[in-house]
Parts: C-alpha cells; structure tokens; sequence
C-alpha cells in the first residue's frame, strides 16, 4: 500500500467516523445544545472559582450549587406558566374586557372583530401549550435527560478549550488563520446571546417576581417568569405583561396598584435591563444585530421546541461568525 492509497482509506475512515458519531449523537443534539448554552452562562463564575478550586472542582462547584438547582426550577416554572395559560379562558376575558373599553370610547369596533383574531391566535398557539406541557410532564425522562445535561456541561466547562484545540488541530495549515477568526467570532456571538441575553433574562425575571409579589399581583412566579422569558425578545420585552396589567388595575378602579406596577415597570423591565443590567454583564463589542436575536430565541423554540432556546442561538451565532470571518478576509484583502 503505498502513501496514495493510505491517505484514500484515511480520509475515507474519518469521513465513515464523523457521519457515524453524528447519527448516534443526533438524538441527543438538543441536549447537547442546551448543554453549550449552559455552560456559556456559568462561564463567568466558572472562571472566578477555577484559578482557587481548579478546573474540575469548579466545574463541580458551579454544577451543584448553580446549574442543577436552576435547571430543575426553569422546570417547575416552565410547568406552572403552562398550566396557568392552558387555564385561560380567552373568550370570557374579551367578553369582559371589551364591552368596557368600547363604552369608554377606546374601541370603536364590534366585539366580534376584537374576539375573533384573538380566538383564531389562541386556538393555533393551545396545541402548542399541550405539546409542550406533555414533555414537561414526563418527569423519569426529563430527569434522565438533566442527568446527562448536567455531565455534558461539567465537561463543556472543564475541557472547553480542549475542544477547541482538538478543532483546530484538524484544520489545515493555511485556513488555520480563517478557522481561530471563526472560533474567536463564534466566542463572541454565544457570550452575547447566552450570557448578554440570556443571564439578563434571568435577572429581570428575578426583579419581576419580586416586584410583582411586593405590589400584590397574582401569580408572582409565573408572570414574573414570563417577564424574564419575554425580556429574551428585542421589541416584545417584557411591557407585554407589566403594560395589560397596568391598564387592567386602572381600568378597575385599583389606581394605586396600576400605579405602582406601571412605575416599576417601566423603571426595572423596561429601563434597567437596557441601561443597567445588560451592559455590566456584556461588554457592548459583542451584540448582535436585534433581528439575530429575534431569530435565535423567538424562531428557535418554534422549529425545535424547548432545545431551540439553545440550537437557534447556536445556529445563528455560528452564521453569524463565517459571516464575520468573510468580513475580515475582503479587509484583508
């Protein structure tokens, strides 16, 4: 055999291996997704407690004291917002609602061109809410799957950059340059969609159960999860509950209420993450375009269920670094 026929039958092995991981690893890329994304987000304290607990230790620290806790809460959460919506009854809130904002002079159109769009949405979005409150409800499977979650991001933040030299280690000599542009690129776009956004989300979501329990609003948890999740979405942010809320208790009579959310509204869920929260988690060098986001979180989670809050991310940060790497080399150039 000589070095001709070797190279053939080496090329043609590791074509063979990469398809073969890929087909078993498959059923598994939404794992593994979320997976990345978690461990993007606990990066940050990752890297405080390596250089004092080392690499494994840390890991270890930030999967039992942050990861695990939070992924089974993000699950009790997402499982009670659920319930709480499929519990909504659309048509008896617009019976409601719109007799008393038309006789006020706000809607100056009948009931029914108001409740039809709504029902129409509301009946598209439910089979969704079910699909989504089935899964959830599957708990030995959902506890194997963080079990395996929770391994997967204890080596992501371990062997993080171990990986990524095992990348470029494949990478040819002179597309070396293109590929660290990329992997550097692809850091970039994950610090901002996963720790940026994401971290942020968190955040407001936190502030939003807590000022909706102080206030006396009903459903702290859920609505305040639903602030934090919305808060993720450029535009749609999270006035989308505070707003309603707000007209709702005024238009009630309960002036000091609506009051006091509209004010706390506006100052912690619509100013603060902006203006406060996001620019001291990352860096400004790093954003994304709002519509990348739009994409990464809105388009994700509709495609791919629950894993697509980390393959859009991942698949737009990804398009959005060969993108930059293009940029770079027309510079260049």
């Amino acid at each position: 055999m000589d070095n001709k026929e070797y190279d053939i039958l080496a090329r043609g092995f590791i074509i063979f291996s990469f398809f073969a991981l890929s087909y078993m690893l498959w059923p598994f890329v939404g794992i593994i997704a979320l997976a990345v994304a978690v461990a993007y987000m606990t990066k940050p304290l990752y890297d405080l407690l390596k250089p004092k607990f080392g690499r494994s230790y840390g890991a270890i620290i930030c999967l039992l004291g942050i990861v695990i806790p939070s992924l089974l809460l993000v699950v009790l959460v997402a499982e009670d917002v659920i319930t709480f919506l499929l519990s909504l009854d659309i048509e008896s809130i617009l019976s409601s609602i719109t007799p008393l904002l038309s006789s006020m002079g706000y809607l100056g159109v009948p009931q029914s061109d108001v409740s039809k769009p709504v029902t129409d949405i509301w009946s598209v979005s439910k089979p969704l809410l079910n699909n989504l409150a089935t899964q959830i409800s599957g708990i030995p499977s959902i506890l194997m799957r963080l079990l395996f979650l929770s391994f997967m991001t204890f080596y992501f933040l371990k062997d993080g950059d171990k990986i990524k030299d095992s990348f470029l280690l494949y990478v040819p000599k002179e597309k070396k340059r293109n590929a660290e542009i990329f992997v550097y690129e692809l850091h970039k776009a994950f610090k901002t969609l996963f720790i940026g956004n994401a971290v942020t989300s968190v955040i407001v979501g936190i502030i939003s159960i807590i000022g909706y329990w102080i206030i006396g609003i009903p459903n702290p948890i859920t609505l305040g999860a639903l602030s934090g999740i919305l808060n993720i979405l450029p535009i749609v942010g999270g006035w989308t509950i505070y707003v309603p809320l707000t007209i709702y208790y005024l238009l009630t009579g309960e002036i000091v209420k609506g009051v006091l959310l509209g004010l706390f509204g506006i100052v912690f869920l619509s100013l603060a993450p902006d203006f406060a929260i996001r620019p001291r988690v990352i860096s400004k060098d790093g954003d994304l375009h709002p519509a990348l986001v739009l994409i990464a979180f809105l388009i994700g989670p509709l495609v791919f269920g629950i894993p697509g809050l980390a393959i859009g991310p991942i698949i737009v940060g990804s398009a959005y670094a060969i993108h930059k790497v293009r940029r770079r080399i027309e510079i260049e150039e």
